[in-house]
């Protein structure tokens, strides 16, 4: 099969090098420097820091892509100074520590799965179009857009199944193992790392009317484990997968925080109102590779999104291999290990088969302390 892809609104077909626009063919810069590279057939990512990648369907084009940049990060630690930043204020953002490269796979695995969910819902009658021509980000918004409001149960069931150990994505367990992200974590953790269960992909979508899905109040990490997790230090790393700002859905923190605040369950796990610090929140505005570093014990929240675009982010928590995750029905993973790197949980099988177990103990399981 001939790849097709588009750059600047143009379909680009790398066998020939050459662009075709309205029966017109022009040649293409792109090709002909290879910037245009393949990242998991039929799929073409985006580059110079977009944060769209779409799919290419078997005979089909699907429009908005855009050359990726083969843009190669040296693994850093952190320094002394960040380090220490980190333990004073809770929070510290690593900046540029991911490239378009290591996101790839993931937004491809990904577009794939949704793609056959609009089609499903396009198949049943539930949506119109199927948005085939926008980028991945905004293409989810568009499809949610076309579900009424008030139909919850339709709109939970265009997200279900999306979360980390839902879908067990192979391109998500290989990412778990991502150099650039692994070694800023080793600073605080150690070299012995373990990923806690508590693992999220969140899509979160722009605000519709007065209602922003999945909106998570002000609350600590520490609030969501039980208590067996309070003699361990857990590392929160936020990823998001595009640029965010105030706009879009970044996270505020409240710096300083050091101790557990207590929560309550209604409204969503959150900190009591009359407990919350007088401390002035900080927006963590960030690019599409930072990494957002929190202490389990620093309060934050996501602002609405009020833009046009999904917000895709990742949450992941880091600790100690060995140390309690709280939340003990749900399996934890060794990532890295310089003591025994034979004890390394590699195997993407067994990840799949041990969360299969877990969620099915988990049933019921009340799994936050409040």
């Amino acid at each position: 099969m001939t790849s097709v892809a588009n750059v600047n609104g143009k379909a680009c077909s790398r066998d020939s090098e050459w662009w075709t626009t309205a029966g017109k063919a022009e040649c293409s810069p792109y090709c002909r420097s290879n910037r245009l590279t393949q990242i998991d057939e039929p799929y073409r990512a985006t580059g110079d820091r977009s944060p769209f990648l779409l799919p290419l369907q078997q005979g089909r084009v699907i429009v908005g892509a855009a050359p990726i940049t083969r843009r190669r990060i040296v693994p850093v630690p952190l320094t002394q100074q960040q380090i220490d930043q980190y333990y004073n204020d809770g929070y510290f953002i690593v900046r540029g520590a991911l490239s378009d490269e290591n996101f790839a796979p993931l937004e491809a695995a990904y577009s794939e799965v949704i793609d056959e969910r609009i089609r499903d819902f396009k198949a049943r009658g539930l949506i119109e179009d199927l948005y085939e021509y926008e980028p991945f980000a905004k293409r989810f918004a568009r499809i949610h857009d076309q579900i009424k409001v008030d139909d919850k149960d339709l709109r939970r069931e265009l997200s279900w199944g999306l979360d980390i150990m839902h879908a067990k994505l192979p391109a998500t367990f290989e990412f778990f193992f991502t150099p650039n992200l692994l070694t800023p974590v080793e600073s605080i953790i150690g070299p012995e790392i373990m990923l806690s269960p508590i693992q999220h992909i969140r899509p979160y979508v722009p605000v519709t009317g007065d209602s922003q899905p999945m909106q998570v109040p002000w609350h600590q990490d520490q609030g969501v484990t039980k208590e067996e997790a309070d003699v361990s230090e857990i590392l929160t790393v936020w990823i998001p997968m595009v640029d965010v700002d105030e706009n879009s859905g970044c996270l505020e923190v409240i710096p300083g925080q050091t101790n557990l605040l207590e929560h309550q369950a209604e409204g969503g796990t959150m900190i009591k109102p009359h407990l919350m610090p007088d401390a002035k929140p900080v927006n963590c505005v960030m690019s599409r590779g930072d990494l957002l570093f929190m202490s389990a014990y620093t309060p934050h929240r996501g602002h609405t999104n009020r833009s046009d675009y999904v917000r895709w982010s990742m949450d992941l928590r880091f600790q100690k291999t060995g140390t309690p995750t709280g939340r003990p029905v749900h399996p934890e993973f060794i990532l890295q290990s310089k003591a025994d790197p034979d004890s390394v949980q590699d195997s993407y099988v067994e990840w799949c088969e041990r969360w299969e177990a877990g969620l099915e103990t988990g049933k019921g399981v009340r799994h936050h302390r409040v």
